[in-house]
């Protein structure tokens, strides 16, 4: 759960603190949530910068729409390999437009593999609201890591993936009633083939907020993917919320194709109609170079 996103004109059921969206990765978003561990995603960045260390094409870029009934949003984002450990990331937000509002992100990450099972990962983050009773600018950072091992006694060609987070430390320039919630986030997941053509993930995510105070509470994410033939994959999930108001709890499913170099994801929520998230999808599409 990566991207802030101020809610307090809901009702003034938030008036002081901000809640936290899915990050807009369809893949991830169909997987229940689940983001430290998610290869082939479409905003690593947003994920977790880490893991796309391990990843196989040397550059990329996607674009998501992100919509959740009257708030919606938009993302960007791309990598560039500079050698076999090192990879810079870039990436542009903008969001909660239907209400006036023009608040946007701008987020700068760096990867580097370390050797064939660990990487780290930072990413900086620029935050602008500009709204009719508000304009303020936040600070914020990321630090990730990431973890990969094959796993030669469990089926075939099994990797096991960890990673782990440590997200929005930082605060607003200025004095204001706007506070960026702080979150630690941890996952692991398991790929295997059952044969060439069948590819099975299983996933799960377990993160805590821990500041403010308001907003204290834990998120679980679970999810599944099945990859047929590396063409289409086939994705559920579901993420639990401690705090309702502020993190739903919802089930997920997703559907993707990867042709070529091409990646087209979508993904929707199935979440209780008095929740923030009820009829909420996203749609990612990217290359892959």
């Amino acid at each position: 759960m990566t991207l802030v996103a101020a809610l307090s004109a809901l009702h003034g059921a938030i008036s002081a603190q901000e809640a936290t969206l899915p990050t807009p990765d369809a893949k991830a978003v169909g997987m229940g949530g689940v983001t430290m561990t998610t290869l082939s995603s479409s905003h690593p960045i947003y994920n977790n910068a880490a893991i796309s260390a391990f990843a196989m094409n040397p550059t990329h870029v996607s674009s998501s729409y992100y919509g959740q009934g009257v708030f919606d949003y938009y993302a960007v984002s791309g990598s560039c390999r500079l050698d076999n450990a090192n990879l810079l990331q870039a990436g542009w937000r903008q969001f909660l437009r239907e209400r006036g509002n023009s608040d946007m992100a701008v987020d700068l990450g760096y990867a580097r593999r370390l050797n064939d099972r660990w990487a780290l990962g930072v990413v900086a983050r620029y935050l602008h609201l500009s709204r009719p009773e508000i304009s303020a600018d936040a600070l914020a950072a990321d630090l990730c890591v990431a973890y990969q091992l094959p796993l030669e006694n469990i089926g075939t060609y099994s990797t096991l993936r960890a990673g782990a987070k440590l997200a929005n430390l930082g605060a607003y320039l200025r004095q204001t009633d706007y506070i960026l919630p702080m979150d630690l986030t941890a996952g692991a997941a398991l790929d295997t083939f059952l044969s060439d053509a069948h590819e099975f993930t299983v996933a799960a995510d377990l993160g805590y907020y821990f500041y403010p105070k308001d907003v204290r509470g834990a998120q679980l994410s679970l999810g599944v993917e099945y990859n047929l033939m590396q063409l289409f994959q086939f994705r559920g999930g579901y993420h639990y919320g401690e705090k309702r108001l502020y993190y739903p709890c919802y089930w997920s499913a997703g559907v993707g194709i990867r042709i070529l170099h091409l990646r087209l994801d979508f993904a929707y929520l199935f979440a209780r109609e008095n929740t923030l998230l009820h009829n909420t999808y996203t749609l990612s599409f990217g290359f892959d170079f």
